[in-house]
Parts: structure tokens; C-alpha cells; sequence
């Protein structure tokens, strides 16, 4: 008689850094034993440096198989033929925040109010990536919230708020700021339908 079993294909999760809090509290809480990854979410303000470290990486980690899984959204223009040619699988999320609490809440909450979105770990770390895309594009990015009524931040109650970035972001967009306690249930069985 054979006897057949399987053997578990090595995965690596390639992910944004602005992900980094959320899923090592995955891991630490869940017991989950992915493998991950983190480029620098800053390269989210520079599409050729995003692509560049996106391309790397992907080079250095594919090899015959290793299963690819990217926890990013749509940040690049050409992301999906990038990742095809690796074989790579991407969560089915437009944006860092759809993977957090999906597209459906994002419309509904944006229905109430012109909303621009974050995530704590972007209002934490807001002035370092617009500084490194005024370096590199010169881009005024205050001319980016003339359209919106509110800032809202996704908590899950896991990365500490800095309240002073969230002070300096509201004066700097002219925006309140609102909180919106979350779970991290959705961005997990999202991760765990790659």
C-alpha cells in the first residue's frame, strides 16, 4: 500500500511596512508562523523606487516552490504584471486601508463625508513620507485635502496613536481627525484567502 502526504510549499509574505504593527501582532496573538517580508512604506510616495525594491525582492525570493504572497494594494500602476511574472499572489485589496476593513465600509464611511483615510500607522509616520515625496517630486501635498470634510484613522488599538501627529496633521490638512476602533479580523481573512 503507498501512502501519500502532502508536503507544505514554503510561503513568503512580501509586505508594506505600514502593515508591520499589525501583522506582528498577528503573529505574536494568533500563533500564525508566516514568513514575512517588509519593504519601507515610504516608497508609496515614489513609484520607481517602489518598483525597484518591489522587483528586488521578488528576484531574491523566488525560486522554484516558494509560493509569493504581496500584502500591498494597487500602489503601483504596473503591480500586477510585476507580480505575474513572479507567479506572485496579491490580497484583494485596492489600497492599504481596503485591506484593513474592506472597500464596502470605505464607501459607506466616505457617503457620510468626503473622508481621507489612514491608518494609525500612517498618521503616525505622515510627516516622514511627505517630506520624502517633497525630496524627490517637490509636491505640495496640502493642495490634497482641499476636496475632503474629515481625516479618519482606522484604530485596531494595537500601534500606540502619537497624538501630537495627529494634532500636527489636523492643522496641517485644516481636517478634524476622527477615530474608528476596528478589529483586525477582516485584514486577516484576507491574508488568509491568498
Amino acid at each position: 500500500m503507498t501512502s501519500y502526504f502532502m508536503v507544505k510549499e514554503p510561503v513568503i509574505f512580501i509586505s508594506c511596512g505600514i502593515f508591520k504593527e499589525e501583522l506582528e501582532y498577528l503573529l505574536r496573538e494568533k500563533g500564525l508562523d508566516w514568513n514575512i517580508i517588509f519593504l519601507d512604506a515610504a516608497l508609496h510616495v515614489n513609484f520607481d523606487k517602489l518598483k525597484m525594491e518591489l522587483v528586488q525582492t521578488l528576484e531574491k525570493y523566488s525560486k522554484e516552490g516558494t509560493k509569493l504572497k504581496v500584502l500591498y494594494g494597487h500602489c503601483h500602476p504596473e503591480i500586477m504584471e510585476i507580480l505575474e511574472k513572479y507567479e506572485a499572489k496579491k490580497i484583494k485589496a485596492g489600497n492599504c486601508l481596503e485591506a484593513i476593513i474592506g472597500a464596502d465600509e470605505i464607501k459607506r464611511l466616505d457617503s457620510e463625508a468626503k473622508s481621507f483615510f489612514l491608518t494609525v500607522g500612517w498618521i503616525n509616520n505622515w510627516r516622514n513620507m511627505f517630506d520624502l515625496g517633497k525630496a524627490d517630486f517637490d509636491f505640495d501635498f496640502k493642495s490634497m485635502f482641499v476636496n475632503y470634510k474629515r481625516i479618519v484613522v482606522f484604530d485596531s488599538h494595537i500601534v500606540p496613536i502619537d497624538e501630537g501627529s495627529v494634532r500636527e496633521f489636523s492643522e496641517f490638512t485644516g481636517l478634524p481627525v476622527e477615530r474608528i476602533s476596528i478589529s483586525l479580523d477582516y485584514f486577516q481573512n484576507l491574508i488568509k484567502e491568498l
